[in-house]
């Protein structure tokens, strides 16, 4: 009796499997299998790949910021460098200089939108702060 020809379920390869000893087989190799795991959890996770990847931009811009000792800039200057404010993490009730404020924190750098507008972007607190201004 002759076997059925079966196809490669990985949607990038799709080779007859020809020789197969089990009915069960539904990839032609194991690379084929793990790339099509590794495609289906990229479909499943789009939102939290995006949203991390756009958390490291933001940090990544802030980091620079903090490194040149800049602290208090316009965020509309973030903004055309590439800061995104729809991906940023919860905010926190941070107590900073007597005064409540709202902030984020990613990573070691904390920072606040400043003003009821959110005009002005503020780093508190950053490894790169020097001492006298922590």
């Amino acid at each position: 009796m002759k076997k059925p020809i079966k196809y490669c379920k990985n949607i990038e390869c799709e080779e007859a499997i020809v020789d197969y000893a089990s009915s069960k087989r539904l990839y032609c190799s194991d690379s084929c299998r793990n790339r099509d795991g590794h495609l289906r959890r990229m479909d499943e996770n789009i939102e939290f790949i995006t949203f991390t990847k756009q958390l490291k931009q933001n940090y990544l811009l802030l980091n620079q910021f903090a490194e040149a000792g800049i602290y208090k800039e316009p965020l509309a200057k973030f903004e055309r460098l590439g800061f995104n404010t729809s991906y940023l993490p919860h905010f926190k009730k941070f107590n900073i200089e007597g005064r409540n404020c709202y902030c984020y924190t990613i990573k070691d750098i904390t920072f606040e939108l400043e003003n009821e507008n959110f005009k002005n972007l503020v780093i508190h607190k950053s490894k790169h702060k020097i001492n006298g201004r922590n």
